[in-house]
């Protein structure tokens, strides 16, 4: 059964177990989850400016992807912490989050959640609990359906 969040209360708990053994070192972690994404896809390092940092030598180094991390993987944070204890900012953060993220669709974000996941699943290795596959993929489910399919993107930009 779930709750005005879209999740249910096993999806909730494995969610918070899942982040509190990660959410000590999230910088790292945060970088480490966008390098992960770039080397799985990497047609999504289009997406991202990262020549604010005009000395870093490669990707590891730069600072303007660390803050970036940093920005994404703490937004992430909040709607586990907070967000699923109050349905209400749940959802107005998943509105923000959309409305920040224009070009970024539906698709994406479920390419992202697998990513995520993949990477969780690594770092928790035998910690990890049997129901974070099923608890993320709804989760990811639920941010997905805050952005746009590539129909309804086009169809946005169509002339009438």
């Amino acid at each position: 059964m779930t709750d005005p969040t879209g999740l249910s209360g096993v999806d909730k708990i494995t969610l918070f177990s899942a982040w509190g053994l990660i959410r000590k070192d999230l910088d790292i972690h945060g970088r480490n989850i966008l390098l992960l994404l770039f080397q799985q896809h990497p047609e999504y390092l289009a997406y991202f400016d990262f020549s604010d940092d005009t000395t870093a030598l490669s990707l590891v180094d730069n600072k303007s992807l660390f803050s970036q991390s940093i920005l994404a993987i703490k937004t992430f944070g909040a709607l586990i912490e907070y967000g699923l204890q109050d349905a209400v900012l749940f959802h107005e953060t998943l509105r923000k989050v959309a409305r920040w993220q224009g070009n970024i669709q539906a698709r994406d974000v479920l390419i992202i959640g697998n990513v995520l996941l993949a990477y969780l699943k690594q770092v928790l290795g035998r910690q990890a609990p049997t129901t974070l596959d099923d608890a993320f993929r709804n989760l990811f489910v639920i941010i997905s359906n805050r952005f746009p399919t590539p129909a309804e993107a086009s169809s946005a930009t169509d002339p009438v």
